[in-house]
């Protein structure tokens, strides 16, 4: 007897696949997308102003062997289903699912699953609908707009400070607050559990970073095997619980401690949240975010992105006193004064948002919203560009080091593997180097001049000039106050820095708990070292 053929639901992530897999039953087939099949080109700006900013668009670079493995499988499937994010990115995912899989965007194909458990997914398979173009819309209109004016900006910062230097729209907001911000040292919270107030309960109640929340809400949203999901989908409007409420403690031996940490505070506030979060003075997520507050803009889904986006590019740095705009953000925000200050104001943000809104609501119509805010830049840009006079060529960031080849001066470039030197004389001479900054920061086991050199993924290599010290963690600008050391900041992913002198000498370091850590550290490096001269000599 044949075996019978499945039906395929489509995810746009692995852990929405493996809930999917568990509540819909043995007659459907369960894959993930792992997010867009195809998007805009990185390389350029994929936009044609000439033809209504129609998009090109490409498969996303590494998804060949995906789509052709989709491909094969929705070729046999008995019917197929698209459950990708309930929002209008997921939208935007399903119409492109049909597109490439020969599926009709009228048909009953879009599943909108806003929690994990087993009546709510069965429920959402039969209540199947249509594509939604109106959120298709929504989508594209943020996606078209942002992507035309951070592109055509990064023209114009490469002439006007050097090659690299990109903003966008959220960013350029973000770096200018920053900039301009004095923090306060208590606000409140109140209203609705949304997922920017859950940010701010976590940062306060919790110590968890903006990314970390993140993670973890959408860990809590996919569900566990054990227990299913314990909440709504997060990045639509309010934060509830599934309709199958759990109390944590009852939960508590599925999840791990952090995961129990932010479902123990989500189920405290789900009826709503009346918090007084005090800050500790300095700019911190807590300060940036209450000013968004203030501001009435909904950041929610773009600020842990946009801040590590501010850090990765040095226009910001994170020191004792919180976010400090570096001399590279400055030369940003002075670049864009006076030709971009309107497009990149917090009321021309929160009336795009407001327009897109309206998009998804068929209110307004993609192409006049493109067009209107798009072609506005555009007279910004020509002008920028034009008083750049004969200089409107993207310029070379040019470093202090000389050619140990040829003599020419070398050149920084930014690569996918982190920051480095290559010689201006190429294609001639291809002598390529490390980036190395030198710090004002002292060597705390020589006194010599600490050195950073830039990674791949935004770390930063601190080492000294006359001797073999090296650490990832962070020089700070205060010396210890006991020996006059440099002080650093050991970086936890998702909780607070831990800080320490330099000097293992100092009496601060008696019993300090960095001790195990830097201890345990370079027996690790010790280990991995020993095992590739191991293989090396084989």
């Amino acid at each position: 007897m044949a075996e019978k053929v499945k039906s395929l639901i489509l995810t746009d992530s692995a852990g929405a696949a493996r809930a999917m897999k568990k509540f819909a039953g043995s007659a459907y087939s369960v894959i993930s997308t792992e997010g867009f099949l195809k998007d805009l080109p990185r390389s350029r700006i994929g936009i044609d102003a000439e033809n209504g900013y129609a998009p090109d668009y490409i498969t996303v670079r590494g998804k060949g062997p995906l789509l052709k493995e989709l491909r094969q499988k929705t070729a046999t499937a008995g019917r197929i289903f698209l459950a990708t994010n309930p929002d209008a990115a997921g939208e935007f995912l399903a119409l492109q699912c049909c597109e490439l899989f020969g599926v009709n965007e009228k048909s009953n194909c879009r599943v909108i699953v806003d929690e994990f458990t087993k009546s709510a997914v069965r429920a959402a398979i039969k209540s199947a609908r249509p594509i939604d173009m109106k959120l298709v819309d929504a989508f594209q209109t943020r996606q078209l707009i942002d992507k035309f004016i951070s592109h055509r900006v990064g023209e114009y910062l490469a002439c006007k400070i050097f090659r690299g230097v990109k903003v966008g729209r959220f960013r350029a907001m973000l770096l200018k607050l920053i900039s301009t911000l004095k923090p306060a040292e208590n606000f409140e919270l109140s209203g609705a559990l949304t997922f920017g107030s859950l940010q701010e309960l976590a940062l306060a109640k919790l110590n968890f970073s903006t990314p970390k929340t993140r993670l973890l809400t959408d860990q809590l949203y996919e569900g566990f095997d054990e227990c299913g999901g314990l909440i709504k989908y997060p990045h639509g409007g309010e934060i509830r619980l599934t309709e199958d409420v759990r109390e944590p403690v009852s939960v508590k031996e599925f999840l791990t401690e952090n995961q129990f940490k932010l479902y123990e505070l989500i189920h405290a506030a789900a009826g709503g949240v009346s918090e007084k979060v005090s800050s500790d003075g300095k700019i911190t997520d807590l300060a940036v975010t209450a000013a968004l507050d203030e501001l009435g803009v909904n950041w929610a889904e773009f600020y842990s992105i946009g801040v590590n986006s501010l850090l990765k590019r040095k226009y910001i740095a994170a020191g004792e006193t919180g976010y400090a705009v570096t001399e590279l953000g400055k030369k940003v925000l002075s670049a864009l004064d006076g030709f971009f200050d309107e497009i990149f104001s917090v009321d021309t943000y929160k009336e795009i948002s407001a327009q897109i809104d309206a998009v998804a609501a068929g209110e307004a119509e993609k192409n006049s919203v493109v067009a209107k805010y798009c072609g506005a830049f555009s007279e910004n840009f020509s002008a920028a560009m034009e008083s750049l006079g004969e200089d409107a060529n993207p310029q070379e960031e040019l470093s202090d080091e000389v050619c140990d080849k040829c003599g020419r001066q070398m050149i920084v470039k930014h690569g996918r593997y982190g920051t480095f030197l290559a010689c201006s004389g190429y294609p001639e001479c291809r002598n390529i180097k490390p980036h190395v900054d030198y710090l004002a920061q002292k060597c705390p086991k020589c006194g010599g001049r600490i050195t950073r050199q830039a990674f791949r993924g935004g770390r930063n290599l601190y080492g000294c000039e006359a001797c073999d010290f090296r650490t990832w963690d962070d020089p700070l600008e205060n010396p210890c106050r006991e020996c006059g050391s440099t002080m650093f900041a050991h970086r936890f992913r998702g909780r607070a820095s831990m800080v320490y002198c330099g000097n293992e000498n100092c009496s601060t370091r008696q019993g300090h708990p960095i001790n195990k850590i830097l201890d345990d550290s370079r027996r690790r490096y010790e280990a991995r070292k020993n095992l590739k001269d191991s293989r090396k000599a084989d």
